[in-house]
């Protein structure tokens, strides 16, 4: 099986540089010279817009010391690129004039958050020879990344006050160019080296608008094979048409691909607010199907996410409970309802966005909404693509990517890197309080140093050791949950802890196992002792059966109410229990299971209970 890694570099995206207009260009040009830009896989570029532009060009000045000394080595263009790649936390390649200058970055490490740039290849090239900016010119025939240069082997340098700060490097012949650290002692560690190869920057600055202009036959022909294939499917399937629609870029260019198609009276908008979207989203989305004069639906989780957290604790990478309460269940209640005999749903999603959706086909089945068929007119478009499209067409823009960010959804997504969350805390400082206030106050119930939350390590269960690593020796919580836990005794014997709620009740545990009828038939007492259950066995389960009772408790005493059970449910036997949870209509029940499989707390609180050691006393 092929890593993620060699997924994304298979399916890299290919962007091109007019030579002559000095404009990037989504196609090999024929009308011009034009050069691959050479960018670390998947190659995704976008354009630098607004406060990323902004935020970007204060980190350069800040590592040159002024403006003029910046620029007067570094070409400022209107038009500069982003490519994210691989690091710990947020981490662009920049691109100005068709080459890689450096690295945009958020530095987590030794405790200390800041954007930082790192020069890189042409930039080095022109900071040695000019001898601008800091460098050092070392007394050595090659450069070996990790080595270490000791003052007296430095022939030229200008090395910064600051321990860690990037140096551009090159050998006494300019043969090898590198980048490096400054350590103690005015020493430096090779951290990248290469051979120097013709760099230079162009004379032309064109605008986006330019930029487009430059690039609208491709546009056009990758319009006309998107609407060509919305109408095919769309002839094949004879469903009723929704466009799934998150308020990003690429549902909004999937929305304008589907109108012109189909016509804004066969498309509908469907919109997941998950109670914890950006309000400016929620606005731009009513907004958007106004303005297109399209049907709009929204599946609404309410207050479902804080509802929950309570129980599931904080979700993670790992651990992402959140999708199915918030997302999944409110869409798939909507979904039933609206579209019984099935929904052709157009998505935005693009092949270059990651590994899993590298190796996506082009139309698919959902697997958690069977009766949605999904397709992705944009599959095949890249970023860059996906913008000058935008421009092309004049389409209006969420104004939160003119605000820095770059991915958009739920303002709390574990997913979202600490540079995301330092511009939350600037743009939404009241949303950013919520979530900091919230997690400060589970640290603390588990103990936890603060750290924990400022480095951002409730994002995973189980951090990467690269997290681990920069972000040092701080303890991480032994459980997320606070819902029922089942303690075996003995092979006969188990005791159920109450959680949130703390209340347990004989009766619906009971009811919970009508779903699970050759369970049930096992038991042969259930009992409530000084706030405990005790749970009696006929006979010793085995250990599949005690996962399933595990289930069941869960369900029982500690449920949400996201009701993904009852949407599943094949008999509509499910229905909110006026004291919380759920309950089984027990004389509709087919005993069949399917809701025990659904349900998320079944799902993810057993899993992420064995990952952090929580797990049942055996």
């Amino acid at each position: 099986m092929k890593s993620k890694v060699e997924v994304l570099k298979r399916v890299a995206a290919t962007t091109y540089w007019g030579l002559s207009s000095n404009s990037p260009l989504l196609r090999e040009s024929y009308s011009e010279p034009s050069a691959r830009v050479r960018l670390s896989p998947p190659g995704d570029c976008r354009p630098s817009l607004g406060f990323h532009m902004k935020l970007f060009l204060r980190t350069v000045e800040d590592y040159f010391g002024s403006a003029n000394a910046a620029w007067r080595v570094l070409p400022r263009r209107k038009t500069v690129l982003a490519n994210k790649i691989q690091y710990p936390d947020h981490a662009e390649e920049i691109v100005v004039d068709g080459q890689v200058v450096g690295h945009f970055i958020y530095d987590v490490s030794h405790g200390v958050r800041r954007w930082r740039f790192r020069p890189l290849y042409a930039l080095v090239s022109r900071m040695v020879e000019e001898e601008a900016g800091y460098f050092a010119i070392v007394d050595a025939p090659k450069l070996s990344r990790g080595y270490v240069f000791k003052k007296d082997r430095l022939l030229k340098k200008n090395l910064p006050e600051r321990r860690d700060e990037y140096v551009a490097l090159a050998t006494r012949d300019m043969r090898y160019l590198g980048v490096g650290a400054v350590l103690r002692g005015e020493r430096v560690y090779v951290l990248k080296s290469w051979t120097r190869r013709p760099y230079s920057f162009g004379d032309k600055d064109p605008s986006i608008l330019e930029v487009v202009r430059h690039n609208e036959e491709t546009l056009r022909e990758l319009e006309e094979e998107a609407v060509a294939f919305v109408q095919s499917i769309h002839e094949k399937y004879r469903l009723p048409v929704v466009v799934s629609f998150s308020g990003g870029k690429d549902s909004l260019v999937t929305l304008k691909i589907a109108v012109e198609a189909l016509g804004p009276e066969k498309v509908t908008i469907l919109f997941n607010n998950t109670g914890i979207e950006f309000p400016e989203t929620v606005r731009y989305v009513y907004h958007v199907a106004e303005s297109m004069g399209v049907k709009l639906l929204v599946a609404d989780a309410g207050d479902a996410f804080w509802r929950a957290v309570r129980v599931f604790g904080p979700p993670a990478r790992d651990y992402r409970w959140c999708c199915k309460v918030a997302k999944l269940a409110p869409i798939g209640r909507l979904v039933k309802e609206n579209f019984p005999d099935g929904v052709l749903s157009l998505v935005g999603q693009r092949r270059f966005e990651s590994a899993s959706r590298a190796l996506s086909p082009r139309v698919w089945r959902n697997i958690w909404l069977p009766k949605v068929i999904a397709a992705s007119p944009i599959l095949d478009w890249t970023a860059l693509a996906v913008w000058l499209y935008i421009y092309w067409r004049r389409l209006p823009v969420n104004k939160l990517y003119y605000m820095g960010f770059d991915r958009l959804g739920c303002w709390l997504c574990p997913a979202v890197e600490l540079g995301e969350l330092d511009l939350l805390e600037k743009w939404e400082r009241n949303l950013a309080q919520t979530w900091s206030s919230y997690l400060l106050y589970f640290a603390s119930s588990k103990g936890l140093p603060r750290a924990w939350v400022d480095m951002g390590l409730w994002r995973w269960v189980s951090p990467p050791r690269d997290i681990l690593r920069v972000s040092g020796d701080i303890r991480l919580p032994e459980g997320r949950d606070q819902a029922a836990l089942l303690i075996r005794e003995s092979s006969t014997r188990y005791v159920l802890r109450p959680g949130h709620p703390s209340e347990v009740k004989p009766s619906k545990l009971l009811n919970m196992l009508s779903s699970l009828p050759l369970l049930k038939e096992k038991i042969a007492a259930v009992e409530e002792v000084g706030g405990y259950l005790l749970i009696t066995m006929k006979q010793p389960l085995t250990e599949e059966e005690v996962k399933e009772l595990e289930k069941a408790s869960l369900r029982a005493y500690s449920c949400v109410q996201c009701m993904e059970c009852a949407t599943w449910c094949p008999q509509q036997a499910i229905a909110r229990d006026p004291e919380g949870g759920v309950r089984i209509l027990e004389d509709r029940c087919s005993g069949c299971g399917l809701c025990s499989k659904k349900c998320p707390l079944a799902e993810y609180v057993p899993r992420a209970r064995e990952t952090t050691g929580k797990a049942r006393v055996s």
